[in-house]
């Protein structure tokens, strides 16, 4: 992996109105890395992913990009922001990640659209070109707002909550095609994402967000209990601790666990495959 860096912020803030979104952000991003931005619900990694893709100017602080040209960064919203109602095809989606590209002249042509049908191939979606964007799957819109990002050409991929509402099986497939990607295209990746127990095995390290970057660091270095507690406090809910996942939900204050109800055992019980159906017997 080159220690060629790509982007870095430097004490870059973000406010809207009296609300601080960011406060003093500093991290560098290098080519050809996998970075997986973590942290509880509101911590700021939607708003520092626009920021890097130039979608939100920083109230304060720089953004720096060293060779790389916006136009050069893939940006993946999260698929509940898409209107995915317009009457358009698959491919025409995948074009329009040709208009930064083709200037405010140009015309997609026939050399456009053969890469679009290329990077539809890509993710595996050849065969769904013509049809209707809003017929398909979430999974396949996924892809879909994927190959669009890649048709420009770019070096860095910005994804944001890619596998939201994707099982686990879902969700390895699909960080396993962004691992291909990366290689075969040769893009630095930066994801957004809560799948705490999916992510650290597809990315070389790992920032965590919250309003700033608290650490920046390979997986190895910070997945333990004491860092995730910090980082989300009552939010933090599955984290790897050993080598087994499972939740860890904090109790409310001076709640006292009912007899025989399982719902109240310790934190060190595993409840991922707990059915709904079983919580309150005894």
């Amino acid at each position: 992996m080159s220690s060629k860096i790509l982007v870095s912020l430097e004490d870059v803030s973000v406010r809207f109105q009296e609300l601080t979104a960011l406060h003093d952000v500093n991290i560098q991003i290098t080519a050809g890395s996998s970075t997986a931005l973590i942290g509880p619900n509101g911590g700021g990694k939607t708003t520092l992913l626009k920021v890097i893709a130039g979608l939100i100017k920083p109230t304060q602080g720089r953004v720096r990009y060293y060779d790389l040209k916006r136009a050069r960064i893939g940006y993946v919203p999260q698929e509940s922001v898409v209107d995915w109602r317009f009457p358009v095809s698959a491919l025409d989606v995948v074009l329009m990640g040709r208009y930064p590209a083709l200037g405010l002249i140009r015309r997609a042509g026939r050399h456009d659209r053969e890469i679009a049908l290329t990077m539809l191939a890509r993710v595996g979606l050849r065969d769904v070109a013509i049809r209707p964007v809003g017929a398909l799957s979430g999974g396949q819109k996924q892809r879909v707002a994927i190959a669009r990002a890649l048709v420009g050409e770019p070096k860095l991929i910005l994804l944001d909550e890619p596998t939201s509402g994707a099982d686990v099986e879902a969700k390895d497939r699909f960080y396993s095609l962004i691992r291909e990607l990366k290689e075969e295209l040769s893009l630095t990746i930066l994801v957004a994402s809560h799948d705490l127990v999916v992510v650290p095995s597809f990315v070389d390290d790992v920032a965590c967000v919250a309003k700033s970057v608290h650490l920046h660091a390979c997986p190895s270095e910070i997945w333990d209990e004491e860092h995730f507690q910090r980082l989300y406090g009552t939010q933090m809910e599955a984290i790897f601790h050993g080598k087994v996942p499972h939740r860890m939900v904090e109790p409310p204050a001076k709640a006292k666990p009912s007899r025989g109800d399982p719902a109240r055992t310790r934190n060190t019980r595993n409840t991922r495959n707990t059915p709904k159906s079983e919580k309150g017997k005894k």
